[in-house]
């Protein structure tokens, strides 16, 4: 099409039907003209469709299965108006999909396995609607997909290879909703493409070459996340940064080693924010501070970086940094005694009393009260990217504390199998109260409710939105004998632009459950699930779906199982089905150890 005219031609097939429209069945072998003013053009097997700018539509060519939608089963060799007010096309092997200004979706032609999606196998010859509110259409050989305006996909026809996305290979005449959140649809000849909220690309049906494009040749019935292929970089790093622990105060310096470069072109970030004046092998961290931990990656060029480094801090101290502690030795109603610290800038390291619970509290980029709770062997050290405050906080009544907010990364350094973290957002579901209207160690009922919790935190916020989740960048751990306790963030959601979201802790051997509420990557951020071992490893009301197509990097995991969640207020959160590609060492592993609900 070029300047809205149609030049059609053919050095393959014999035009037997007329599909070019010259008025003869001759073969062209340059491009002829047969209309003028087209917006739109649409071919099948043996038909073509088109659509002119006042929104008429023309077909010609094969018609024996009534595809033109012209009333006959007559082939057209001359271009023949066959509908009006029409806005998109889509022709199939033989069917024709149209949307209407009205964004009603229309069919016509061959219906042998319910393609027409008129609940019968009846061919027809004219147009039929079959839908209403439709964004998008798209025909296959003997297949329909659609989107609708509220993002629902759906889909009907032939089934053989599970291109409708429903899980089996039942053939639909029907048309049954098979997936969500859509922005886009297309159908191959067996299969079906289409793309949800920030261009995650999925496919499902025919794999025979690959064309689902998961790294298999396996066909789908249920749609997976389209593969990102595999950069193999000419460039390497011979010796990865090794993770490492100072105590406060103290010097140390890590390397990594390339081949196929001079170490001079090598670039260190932390946390995803490069560091000034960090070039070469090495890097050398001198006067270690709370606010140096981190992950640390090295970069050649743009596309190879290394494995993390953890760089953790090691102090003796009950609080080292920006922080106070505001209230020791607090007994808590679950039988625990706490030590409460309060961030007062944007970094500090924790210590926890033998037989004690260290709690250290936070405003996250919601702003929810977050509660870190730390026991056990070594230090935890939390670090606020963009830090504001202190200042009240605007979602809670508690005048007389300033709190600091900001996005928290935390590393924990010198762990062992007595080491418990867990974190949360204060919510009516979370939060102690004194006037006994909610008890927050009973069960969830009737008459054990949170919005009865009458705690002084939640008075005049009767009709504040909460977010309910525990914002956080990352968790990453180093332990002294490579063992860990429990890590319990199921009410925590993971984020982040840039560096590593999610769990971090390499090798590490859980003796306790592993709980995460969700991660979700976006921009340059890669998401993480990386540990040795675990008894058990849940993701907890979210779906791990990226928002920037990344596969979640994974090591350790036998089993990942998706599980109802809940917020800090008490509302359950459904348990959702995976939509993430899980990938170890560059090896797909997603059917391996994700447990659906």
């Amino acid at each position: 099409q070029v300047a809205g005219n149609v030049r059609l031609g053919t050095n393959r097939h014999v035009a037997h039907e007329g599909q070019i429209g010259d008025g003869t069945v001759n073969t062209w072998y340059t491009p002829y003209q047969v209309a003028a003013g087209v917006t739109a053009v649409s071919t099948g097997f043996g038909h073509t469709m088109f659509i002119k700018t006042d929104g008429s539509l023309w077909a010609m060519g094969a018609n024996s299965t009534g595809q033109l939608g012209d009333g006959t089963t007559t082939d057209r060799h001359t271009p023949v108006k066959v509908a009006t007010g029409v806005r998109a096309v889509s022709a199939g092997y033989s069917h024709t999909l149209i949307i209407k200004s009205d964004n009603s979706l229309w069919a016509t032609g061959y219906n042998s396995t319910g393609q027409l999606g008129t609940g019968n196998t009846t061919t027809r010859s004219s147009f039929v609607q079959i839908a209403t509110n439709v964004a998008a259409a798209a025909a296959g050989k003997s297949h329909s997909v659609w989107l609708k305006a509220d993002g629902t996909l759906w889909s009907t026809g032939a089934n053989t290879h599970g291109q409708l996305g429903t899980g089996n290979t039942t053939d639909r005449s029907t048309p049954v909703q098979f997936a969500s959140n859509g922005t886009q649809v297309a159908a191959g000849f067996d299969y079906t493409l289409f793309t949800q909220a920030g261009g995650i690309l999925y496919a499902v049906g025919d794999n025979t070459y690959s064309q689902v494009g998961d790294g298999t040749t396996t066909d789908r019935s249920t749609p997976v996340q389209f593969r990102t292929p595999t950069f193999v970089p000419s460039v390497t790093f011979s010796a990865q940064p090794a993770s490492q622990s100072a105590y406060a105060g103290q010097s140390l310096t890590f390397a990594a080693a390339v081949t196929g470069a001079n170490a001079s072109s090598v670039r260190w970030s932390r946390n995803g924010v490069a560091l000034a004046g960090a070039a070469g092998g090495t890097v050398a961290l001198a006067n270690l501070q709370p606010a140096q931990t981190g992950l640390y990656t090295a970069t050649i060029g743009t596309n190879v970086t290394s494995n993390a480094s953890i760089v953790g801090l090691y102090t003796t101290d009950k609080v080292f940094g920006a922080g106070q502690e505001i209230g020791p030795n607090i007994p808590h109603p679950n039988g625990n005694t706490f030590d409460q610290v309060l961030l007062s800038g944007p970094a500090a390291s924790i210590t926890a009393d033998a037989g004690q619970v260290t709690r250290m509290s936070f405003i996250d980029l919601t702003n929810d009260i977050v509660q870190v709770e730390f026991s056990g062997a070594g230090t935890l050290s939390l670090v606020l990217d963009n830090p504001t405050g202190p200042a009240a906080p605007l979602n809670y009544t508690q005048p007389t504390v300033a709190y600091m907010k900001g996005h928290a990364g935390i590393v924990i350094a010198g762990a062992n199998e007595t080491t418990n973290v867990s974190v949360f957002s204060v919510g009516r579901a979370t939060a102690f109260d004194p006037t006994g209207g909610f008890n927050f160690l009973q069960p969830i009922s009737s008459t054990n409710n949170p919005a009865n919790n009458g705690s002084s935190l939640f008075s005049g916020h009767a009709s504040t939105t909460y977010d309910g989740f525990a914002d956080l960048a990352f968790i990453a751990i180093s332990s002294t004998n490579g063992k860990f306790g429990g890590l319990r963030t199921a009410n925590s959601s993971y984020y982040a632009t840039k560096g590593y979201t999610g769990i971090y802790a390499p090798g590490v051997a859980f003796q306790g459950p592993v709980f995460v509420g969700d991660i979700n990557a976006s921009d340059a951020a890669t998401p993480v699930i990386m540990i040795g071992s675990s008894p058990d490893t849940r993701i907890t009301g979210g779906d791990l779906l990226q928002s920037n197509g990344q596969v979640v990097m994974v090591s350790g995991l036998t089993q990942l199982k998706f599980t109802p969640g809940s917020d800090s207020h008490g509302q359950t959160v459904t348990a959702k089905t995976n939509k993430a590609v899980l990938q170890q060492n560059g090896v797909d592993v997603t059917t391996q150890i994700v447990v659906n609900p």
